[in-house]
């Protein structure tokens, strides 16, 4: 027999028990909506992850530090010379040197002193190119020594001699409000701490008045500005070599980078030139390898979801061995015939087989449909619901679930492949039914 025709008679024989062929078909439904929303969680999170990495160049970004190399023996600087190295990379677009002068300065406005800040230098010709947006203010800056940039949170950790902090209040939003100092009106000033190391007292000389040329917007994915001063790096380095010249007795202040910031072109390069780097000695981290890590458990996730889902899937193909058993009873006498006129067993085994796997493509296809709109669904009353409670960032992508077009061919694919194992016992026994004795019951 033609394929065709049996696959027009196995659709037949489904037809003609409409009732049970259903009952089985909705049991092959909820096994792959089972499986396939499972796995879109999975799938969903992933890609809300990279999405959330991909949005901005921080998977291009790698943070290079001093390390001491493979064998652990001396100390490989981070220095001019590191920088220098970095720069001639291949691949590399961009390098970023950070100098952190905490301890080497003081910054004061009236009574208040700032007393628990971050205070880095960074070249301001690149802070806009690699990220950092101002919720206030400008980088057009008159004079970048006497200009600084303050975290949102800043403000909050000035205190007087006595360690009372400035009076503040944080809003409904947790954000800072009422405060005492106000960073884009009042006049700061910047000096150098001199310690007396026989009477532990330390005082501030070389100060100049500086101004704030705006407040950070705290973005972690380009750095945790919160709490961080940034002045120009030019001017973190003069504040270096002024603490040295103030402090002779005391212990000196090495000029090298606390950090390297290295930007890649492409974020497949990332790891090349990570490798490079580590052979150097020096030490580095970037996002792509956090990336790289959170797929990894993802993938187990949907691993662990989807053999949860599989449960009702073999649930379902027990539906489906119990109907084409059933069916091989009912149509015994059907099949006695159709030996009795030469039918090819092979031929009667592949017709239950077709049926098994009509009912599993049904059901599969079904169940895939019905998982997109759950899936859509989901999704919108997410961002529905996260929206409501805090405000989104702009083209933010929130995914609870996502069912892309591998899941679906997976999941119809799956479904048959059950109908099909799960009619092969039945198929089995039909060939098994001896012609004679068929006709002989009937």
């Amino acid at each position: 027999m033609k394929k065709s025709d049996l696959f027009q008679m196995a659709l037949s024989n489904l037809r003609n028990r409409k009732t049970r062929t259903w009952l089985t078909v909705i049991g092959v439904i909820i096994g792959t909506c089972a499986i396939v929303i499972m796995v879109s969680i999975g799938v969903g999170i992933d890609k809300m992850v990279t999405a959330q990495y991909s949005s901005d160049n921080s998977l291009n970004k790698i943070t290079v530090y001093s390390g001491y190399g493979e064998d652990g023996g001396e100390e490989v600087a981070l220095d001019d010379n590191a920088v220098s190295y970095l720069q001639g990379l291949e691949h590399v677009n961009l390098v970023v040197p950070i100098v952190n002068v905490n301890g080497y300065t003081s910054i004061s406005r009236g009574k208040y002193s700032l007393q628990y800040a971050e205070i880095k230098g960074i070249d301001f010709d690149v802070m806009q190119q690699i990220g950092f947006e101002l919720t206030e203010g400008s980088f057009n800056y008159a004079d970048k020594a006497s200009t600084v940039y303050f975290g949102k949170e800043v403000v909050i950790n000035f205190a007087d001699a006595q360690g009372n902090p400035v009076k503040y209040k944080y809003d409904d939003n947790y954000e800072v409000t009422d405060c005492e100092i106000d960073p884009m009106k009042d006049i700061f000033m910047m000096g150098t701490p001199v310690y007396n190391q026989n009477e532990g007292t330390s005082t501030v000389t070389n100060e100049k008045r500086i101004k704030v040329g705006g407040i950070v917007k705290n973005d972690y994915k380009v750095d945790y500005s919160s709490g961080t001063v940034y002045v120009d790096i030019e001017t973190a380095k003069q504040l270096v070599r002024d603490y040295n010249k103030l402090n002779p007795t005391g212990e000196k202040a090495t000029l090298q980078y606390s950090d390297v910031w290295v930007y890649v072109d492409e974020m497949e390069n990332v790891k090349d030139v990570q490798n490079k780097i580590n052979k150097t000695g020096l030490g580095c981290i970037s996002d792509e390898e956090g990336l790289e890590y959170t797929k990894k458990i993802m993938k187990v996730v949907q691993l662990i979801l989807g053999a949860i889902g599989a449960v009702s899937m073999l649930v379902a193909a027990f539906g489906i061995s119990n109907t084409m058993v059933m069916s091989v009873y009912e149509r015994t006498k059907e099949i006695g015939i159709m030996k009795v006129i030469g039918c090819d067993i092979k031929d009667i085994k592949a017709m239950f087989l077709y049926e098994a796997g009509i009912i599993g493509l049904t059901g599969g296809t079904i169940g895939i449909i019905i998982s997109i709109i759950i899936s859509a669904v989901a999704n919108a009353v997410a961002r529905a619901v996260i929206s409501s409670m805090s405000q989104m960032e702009d083209g933010m992508q929130i995914y609870v679930s996502s069912v892309p077009p591998w899941l679906v061919l997976l999941g119809i694919g799956f479904a048959v492949l059950v109908g099909v194992v799960a009619g092969i016992a039945p198929a089995n026994r039909s060939v098994k039914v001896s012609a004679l004795t068929a006709i002989h019951n009937e």
